[in-house]
């Protein structure tokens, strides 16, 4: 009886077990999953003030008395006339990229040296845009440094940068400019006929100077904090040039019978130019003569001395192993009245040959490894 009750009661279990298996179990709803839009790549901005690559002049230009001559990286050939506009050639033709208010005479009339002499392209052009220009202010007691942004070969945003003595004097003015493979801008200026201020390191006339390029003084200049002088001992530094292993080399103008020296010639080359390095003038001239009972000792004499014979030395140029053929691997410089010399360096003088009689204010080599050379009315081209 127990048994059969048992079993009874095992039947009702299995049958209440197997309905409850006839009610499923209710199926969730699928979520909604929200796919993200991919955000598309912008597409680059191109700068407008930057010009696609340019090619130089392929002959010779004309020019009103181009002072300095600059290539920027993008082959563009940029350059100064005297008389106060700073203009690139550009698409073919030349145009006006600036100008400035100058001066290119004395107030009582004569002789001057002063106006736009001096031009430098950024070491970081395709960062920054920089142009630099040195000129005589009108006002004939200051010479500034000034920079532009190029946009497109228009200068904007000119700025001074740099304010340097201008005495009264016609001449000696220096004001040369270039850009050294530090990042810095080399900045030339003449004694000013103060001859004394050459030897004196805290004196920025007769003098090659150094600068950052927004025109504040570098923490490592020679002659500590706050001293712009780079080298001294110059009489009228005006020429300036950077090799491309950053070998600096300067002309300078000699004596014209100040301080007791002859009066014509002995003007001078100096193909390596160091930090704090000291030059002769006013002590010596020339090979090393002295003036009066003055002493060259422990100053650097030139490379090369034209001696007796004036030259009037200008722009000068390092031209490379691509540039013409008896021009290629020789320091060359203009001068106003022999036009270009090419350098032989030697020992214990460097030797110099004639080249094109038109070199007579600056010369660059271009991006096309020509020579490109100046005078009063043209710049000249020579592969």
């Amino acid at each position: 009886m127990l048994l059969r009750r048992r079993a009874t009661l095992l039947a009702v279990l299995a049958v209440t077990a197997c309905g409850s298996s006839t009610h499923a179990t209710p199926t969730p709803s699928p979520r909604a999953v929200t796919t993200a839009t991919p955000t598309p790549t912008p597409t680059p901005t191109a700068d407008p003030c930057v010009v696609p690559q340019q090619s130089p002049p392929t002959g010779n230009i004309g020019a009103s008395f181009a002072t300095a001559l600059a290539f920027a990286p993008d082959g563009r050939l940029f350059y100064t006339e005297r008389s106060g506009t700073v203009r690139v050639w550009q698409g073919g033709s030349s145009h006006v990229f600036a100008t400035v208010r100058t001066v290119t005479t004395e107030a009582g009339g004569g002789y001057s040296e002063r106006g736009l002499l001096g031009l430098a392209i950024s070491p970081t052009f395709a960062l920054d845009r920089y142009v630099f220009a040195f000129y005589s202010d009108a006002n004939r007691t200051q010479q500034h440094v000034v920079r532009w942004r190029d946009c497109a070969g228009t200068g904007t945003g000119a700025a001074v940068i740099i304010t340097l003595p201008s005495g009264p004097d016609c001449c000696h003015k220096g004001g040369r400019l270039a850009s050294g493979a530090d990042g810095k801008l080399y900045v030339t200026l003449g004694e000013e006929h103060t001859s004394g201020a050459a030897q004196n390191t805290h004196d920025s006339r007769g003098k090659v100077l150094r600068y950052n390029l927004d025109g504040s003084i570098p923490a490592d200049n020679p002659f500590g904090g706050g001293n712009v002088v780079w080298a001294y001992g110059l009489r009228n530094p005006y020429g300036i040039a950077f090799s491309s292993t950053g070998q600096l080399a300067i002309t300078s103008n000699g004596p014209s019978g100040d301080a007791g020296s002859p009066g014509t010639g002995y003007d001078t080359l100096i193909e390596s130019v160091h930090r704090a390095q000291g030059f002769q003038w006013p002590l010596c001239y020339g090979y090393s003569h002295p003036l009066a009972a003055s002493t060259c000792r422990g100053r650097t004499p030139p490379d090369w001395s034209s001696e007796n014979g004036t030259v009037v030395p200008t722009g000068a140029a390092f031209v490379d192993a691509s540039g013409p053929a008896g021009y290629a691997g020789h320091l060359v410089f203009c001068t106003w009245y022999r036009g270009m010399l090419v350098v032989t360096p030697g020992s214990p003088n460097a030797s110099v040959r004639s080249g094109p009689a038109g070199c007579r204010l600056d010369v660059k080599q271009g991006p096309d490894h020509a020579l490109y050379y100046s005078d009063s009315t043209t710049i000249h081209r020579l592969a």
